[in-house]
């Protein structure tokens, strides 16, 4: 299907430089063939984020996630080390975790109450031979653990590969890391969650993100302190994003919430949006970091997650809690404005009077760049990064 929507001349035009290029066909978001696809080319084969540490805290906490449509359990194991694994019995295939649960020792299906260890051993099959009788000749309990999903942790961030080949995430988020070196994570505070359920494409969400040319008409108060025209791009093989180099704590309202330790003087007034493939999307401020992620749930639905973070405990007092709320009320409010304009996007991509659409080759780099990585994945091609073009 997708060699159908993606023809060799929709890949040269999304591979043509920025001011020339073509974007990505309808189909490619209506689409629940190429969806499919692309869970099997895009997600599964690299790091997709699933959730943050903080929300299973503690030993015997579990937590059930969707990963492009994968139904996953993370667990706290007694060691205190986070596991993946698929979220289903593995007797008859009931979903085995519908929500959080806390001091867990086993996770019990409900069905009929196979027990698995927080590390995904079968240790239960009740009356599974008869009445009292818990095993079977010829049962091996050994070989019907729960199926694990490779999972690895990034400074609170818990990712899976479910294809099990990606290359390591510690080198996978070096550039990242590299970029926020001056940033000292072990002093973020989890703080908030909040879920948003979007009638659009999941690639729809990760395109607005990636440029700032809506800010004036879709964000008009959040122009006011992180204005288009200070805006930049930021374009490397690891991560692509935009950023602004004048985000003004005072006028957004929380000119009191800690900064980083050791910030240099151009970075306590920049603020960084960076996207790493394929479905997380962060916001880097001198006093917050927020994690946004996006999960397909189908080729026209999508369910998107923010986690808020502040800086040091003393971002945490009852004193900053109204600052604290303003910038997560923010987002939420520039989120709701964004969910418009995606959601309007995702009812345009079924006319036919919309195909082929250009991109500004000074706002829209990012955006350009993101089709054109993902088209050459889904085609399987390998096509070096660029260099940004134009002054965005």
């Amino acid at each position: 299907m997708s060699d159908e929507v993606l023809t060799p001349s929709i890949v040269d035009g999304l591979n043509a430089p920025v001011d020339q290029a073509i974007c990505l066909p309808n189909e490619a978001y209506t689409s629940d063939d190429f969806l499919q696809r692309e869970r099997e080319q895009v997600f599964d084969p690299q790091w997709a984020f699933a959730a943050v540490g903080s929300r299973l805290p503690r030993r015997g906490d579990v937590f059930p996630v969707n990963v492009a449509g994968r139904p996953l359990v993370l667990t706290r194991d007694r060691d205190g080390s986070i596991n993946a694994f698929h979220n289903v019995c593995r007797h008859r295939g009931l979903k085995l975790v519908e929500e959080g649960k806390r001091g867990c020792a086993t996770l019990v299906c409900p069905y009929h109450a196979w027990t698995y260890a927080l590390s995904g051993e079968l240790k239960k099959t009740p009356h599974f031979g008869g009445p009292d009788c818990h095993d079977m000749e010829g049962f091996d309990r050994s070989q019907y653990g729960l199926m694990s999903v490779r999972c690895d942790v990034w400074n609170d961030l818990v990712f899976v590969n479910l294809s099990g080949d990606a290359p390591p995430l510690a080198e996978v988020m070096a550039p990242m890391g590299e970029h926020w070196a001056n940033y000292d994570f072990s002093q973020l505070r989890h703080a908030a969650s909040a879920t948003f359920h979007v009638d659009t494409n999941w690639k729809l969400a990760i395109e607005n993100f990636l440029e700032s040319y809506h800010l004036p008409w879709t964000h008009p108060e959040l122009n006011e302190f992180s204005e288009m025209s200070a805006h930049f791009s930021l374009l490397e093989p690891g991560f692509l994003g935009q950023g602004s180099r004048d985000y003004d704590s005072t006028v957004a309202g929380h000119p009191d919430l800690p900064l980083f330790p050791d910030l240099n003087e151009p970075q306590s007034r920049t603020a960084e949006y960076p996207y790493v493939g394929p479905n997380l999307m962060m916001g880097m401020h001198p006093s917050y970091f927020f994690v946004f992620s996006i999960q397909p749930d189908g080729s026209g639905r999508s369910v998107e997650q923010f986690e808020f973070y502040f800086v040091g405990d003393a971002a945490m007092t009852e004193e900053l809690s109204g600052q604290r709320e303003r910038v997560i009320e923010a987002w939420r409010n520039i989120n709701d404005e964004d969910i418009t304009m995606i959601e309007g996007m995702q009812r345009g991509r079924h006319s036919p009077g919309y195909q082929h659409g250009r991109f500004s080759p000074y706002h829209e780099t990012t955006t350009h760049e993101f089709q054109r990585r993902l088209a050459n994945r889904m085609a399987m091609h390998d096509v070096p990064t660029r260099a940004v073009a134009g002054g965005g």
